[in-house]
């Protein structure tokens, strides 16, 4: 082989390399105003993470969802849009590390004709919002004063 087509090659290759690196995921959606009469405080569904239970109280929100041993939710509001952050404690006894990320969902309006409101957004792990997947959630009813809103309390309802 050339050296000029080697060096062609590498170049392009390069090239290429510096491209994909560069990529970025689409940003975020901007938030939009909260439908009247609405918060993201209920027990919610999601096809990814199982059922949430969420307390929206002024700006902020906490909660928990049941996928695999459970995981918390913290975060704050603007308009339409949850922005937070979730944790999986590990579990020494079954070998697996505690998991973390961000995420956001918004609040809109359903295209299920079967529910009012649902949630769209996506989560990555450590400071990233996006990129490890979807998250989406559909309504499934009010928030009781029994509903667990820890992880402490998600394993005591458990047993």
């Amino acid at each position: 082989m050339s050296k000029r087509l080697a060096f062609s090659l590498l170049s392009m290759l390069f090239v290429g390399l510096v491209l994909s690196a560069c990529s970025t995921a689409p940003p975020m959606p901007e938030a939009q105003p909260m439908p009247a009469d609405r918060d993201f405080t209920g027990v919610w569904y999601s096809p990814q993470f199982e059922h949430m239970n969420l307390r929206q109280t002024g700006g902020r929100v906490a909660g928990v969802y049941t996928y695999r041993e459970g995981g918390r939710i913290e975060g704050t509001v603007n308009g339409n849009t949850l922005t937070f952050t979730w944790i999986e404690p590990g579990d020494k006894q079954r070998a697996r590390r505690t998991l973390q990320g961000a995420a956001y969902l918004q609040l809109v309006e359903s295209s299920d004709p079967n529910h009012d409101y649902e949630l769209v957004g996506e989560w990555g792990y450590n400071e990233d919002s996006q990129g490890a997947g979807p998250w989406t959630a559909t309504w499934v009813r009010k928030l009781l004063p029994d509903d667990p809103l820890t992880l402490e309390n998600l394993k005591k309802s458990r047993n």
